[in-house]
């Protein structure tokens, strides 16, 4: 989706990305091979001050691709175990990055035109989130990193925003003009039977003692069983297993009162799988250990194998189809905006694959 590429702080990341993976090619190819290394500063020389250019004027200069790639550049050369990376593939991701921040300014030109407004309240509502999520320290880690002021930030941050609501409304207005048609429902179902095939699955809650150690003794392993014998007599007696399992189970579950929802067989450990096929639904275990720690499980409802009808995939199905035909038209709304301005990349296409 083309929203994917300019959402939030994800175009930061580009160029950190694309260097990782070149790393990792590279690697694979070359072996243990260590060329003579060259400076960031000779890698990127060949950038020319104007990148790209909107209807005449400069909308990404060198700085601008410096900012993001060069700091990701200097770090991975600072890895003395891994190979250098060709200057093909650097140029590639140079060229992609330009292409993909023309893009943003043309995109976000086209939503201002429209009467969208940059929100920077959103914005640094977005950043305080990722500070608070990741601290301080790594937050501003990550700023040096991207060669990024927190101003900076916030504007492309904000920019992004605008152009999501824009691409979001985009595909209203499509979605709006052209439903799909349920003739083409049915043909996608006909035409892709596998799709609808589900395995056979099983479902559970659970409550999670866990074990204090890897090597827990048998004193502990005791007073854990213990434990679940008391709470499996409580239930017994009538207390609620979803509020049993958000008071003392160790598992992220406890969340959803234990539930792990549906599972296909080998997705659980064994001994977990295996009492919860010897229970009928509604039944709760005796203390099942585990490699985790202690487990009382409740078996829910079991799935036999089979396919789909149309009626209960339709909707599913609609959607998909919807999606697909509307992020379609977006790139092809995208293809018109280019064409009807006056771009260019002062940079050669890459003739490898892009990413």
């Amino acid at each position: 989706m083309i929203s994917r590429h300019f959402h939030k702080l994800s175009f930061v990341f580009f160029a950190f990305l694309a260097l990782g993976f070149l790393a990792a090619d590279t690697a694979a190819e070359n072996g243990d091979a260590k060329p003579a290394r060259k400076s960031a500063e000779e890698l990127l020389a060949f950038i020319p001050a104007d990148v790209a250019l909107l209807d005449g004027k400069v909308v990404v200069k060198r700085e601008d691709v410096l900012k993001l790639i060069k700091p990701q550049l200097e770090q991975a050369l600072l890895n003395e175990a891994m190979p250098e990376i060709p200057q093909t593939q650097i140029e590639a991701v140079v060229y992609n990055l330009s292409k993909q921040l023309m893009t943003y300014e043309l995109l976000l030109q086209s939503a201002i035109r429209e009467g969208g407004k940059m929100n920077t309240e959103e914005a640094e509502k977005i950043i305080n989130e990722q500070r608070q999520q990741h601290g301080e320290e790594a937050f501003e880690q990550m700023l040096k990193m991207q060669g990024m002021s927190i101003e900076e930030v916030v504007k492309k941050v904000a920019g992004s925003l605008l152009i999501d609501e824009y691409h979001k409304n985009k595909i209203a207005e499509y979605n709006q003009a052209n439903p799909v048609k349920e003739e083409d429902v049915k043909k996608f179902y006909d035409e892709n039977p596998a799709n609808f095939e589900s395995p056979a699955s099983l479902s559970a809650a659970h409550i999670l003692l866990k074990f204090n150690s890897n090597t827990p003794d048998e004193d502990e392993k005791a007073g854990l069983r213990q434990k679940l014998l008391e709470l499996k007599k409580r239930l017994l007696e009538g207390e609620d297993f979803a509020a049993l399992a958000k008071q003392y189970s160790a598992c992220p579950s406890k969340e959803k009162g234990g539930e792990l929802g549906q599972f296909q067989e080998g997705q659980m450990v064994p001994e977990f799988e295996e009492a919860v096929k010897e229970l009928k639904s509604g039944e709760v275990s005796d203390p099942v250990e585990t490699q985790f720690g202690f487990h009382l499980i409740k078996a829910g409802p079991s799935k036999e194998a089979g396919k789909m009808d149309f009626a209960e995939a339709k909707e599913q199905i609609s959607e998909q189809l919807q999606e697909q035909k509307a992020e379609e038209a977006f790139r092809e709304h995208l293809d018109g905006l280019l064409a009807k301005s006056k771009h260019k990349i002062n940079l050669p296409e890459p003739s490898m694959p892009q990413f």
